[in-house]
């Protein structure tokens, strides 16, 4: 896996993990309000809150 996207919804907070140097890192934590974009899937564009 490329990137691993974990969800809270209780904080309603998505954290998205990518590899780096064969170990997971974490790139970003979006809230309801932000965009989630991925560099894995060119062109999609989600806002958080669909998620929840």
């Amino acid at each position: 896996m490329l990137e691993y996207w974990i969800a809270d919804r209780k904080q309603r907070k998505l954290e998205v993990y990518r590899h780096e140097g064969g170990l997971l890192k974490l790139a970003v934590s979006l809230y309801a309000d932000d965009q989630l974009t991925s560099p894995v899937l060119p062109g999609f564009r989600v806002t958080v809150s669909q998620f929840f």
